[in-house]
C-alpha cells in the first residue's frame, strides 16, 4: 500500500513540474516578445492549392492581402477590398445544415429526401461466398 502511494505522490509531482514548466514558458514567451506577438495580424482564411502550396487570405492591420505560400517564399497576389475579405470570412451556407458534416451523413441526408433507404454495403455474396 505504501508503495502505491508513494507513486502516486510521485506521478502528482511529475505532473506539477510540468505545468510549472508550461506556465514557466509562457511567462516567459510573453515578456520576451511584448505580448503582442500576433497583435494585429489574423489569418482569415487558408486554402491548399498543391503540395506544400497555399493561399492565404489575411488581415494585417488596416490591410486585406492574399498572399501565396510555398516553400520559395511568400508572395503577395494582391489587396482586397472588406467587401472581398466579408466573402472570405463568411462561412458558406448550403441552406439544409449539411454545412460541415462528413459523406456518409451527406449521402444518408439525400437518400432520405429521395425516399430511398440508406443501404449499407455488405462483402461477399448473400451465399457466403466471396466470389
Amino acid at each position: 500500500m505504501t508503495e502505491l502511494l508513494s507513486v502516486i505522490i510521485a506521478l502528482i509531482a511529475v505532473v506539477a513540474i510540468m505545468l510549472g514548466v508550461l506556465y514557466l514558458m509562457k511567462w516567459l514567451n510573453t515578456r520576451i516578445t511584448g505580448g503582442n506577438s500576433r497583435k494585429g495580424i489574423k489569418i482569415s482564411s487558408s486554402v491548399g492549392v498543391g503540395q506544400d502550396k497555399s493561399i492565404i487570405a489575411v488581415r494585417a492591420g488596416k490591410k486585406n492581402l492574399l498572399i501565396g505560400v510555398s516553400q520559395g517564399g511568400i508572395n503577395l497576389i494582391c489587396e482586397l477590398s472588406e467587401e472581398d475579405m466579408a466573402l472570405i470570412e463568411t462561412p458558406p451556407s448550403d441552406g439544409n445544415g449539411m454545412a460541415g458534416k462528413s459523406f456518409s451523413e451527406c449521402l444518408k441526408y439525400n437518400a432520405s429526401k429521395l425516399g430511398k433507404e440508406f443501404i449499407t454495403p455488405k462483402k461477399g455474396n448473400d451465399d457466403g461466398s466471396d466470389s
